[in-house]
């Protein structure tokens, strides 16, 4: 039950995180500093892979307002699911689980510019 409760709350956490990232109060950057290292839950692990393509992203957002629109609904959506402690829907986990065996890496071990360059290689730039 102990392990139930782990996964919800880490969940709500990282849907904290999400929120914060949209509200502007926190950069992809700083929640991915802040985001559960140590999760086995697929949801969260996901989670991790949706704020990086979010932040890949800028530039294109920042040219099509639709699509910003469309990944900022996404962004809330996929908030509200963990902040209910449930799981993300399979075929979103599905998605990024490819993105599951490269290394997660962390902010407060790289430089920014580390950073950028693991970005570029993610998205293939």
């Amino acid at each position: 039950m102990k392990n139930a409760e782990n996964i919800i709350e880490t969940r709500r956490q990282t849907a904290k995180l999400i929120v914060d990232v949209i509200l502007n109060k926190i950069t992809v950057l700083d929640a991915l500093k802040k985001f559960p290292k140590d999760s086995i839950d697929p949801s969260v692990k996901t989670c991790f892979h949706i704020l990086v393509h979010y932040e890949s992203d800028e530039e294109l957002r920042k040219k099509d307002p639709l699509y910003k629109e469309t990944q900022d609904d996404f962004l809330v959506e996929t908030a509200e699911t963990l902040l209910k402690g449930d799981p993300l829907p399979v075929n979103i986990i599905k998605e990024y689980k490819d993105f599951y065996n490269s290394d997660l890496f962390y902010p407060d071990k790289m430089t920014k510019e580390t950073i950028w360059k693991r970005l570029r290689k993610f998205i293939n730039l």
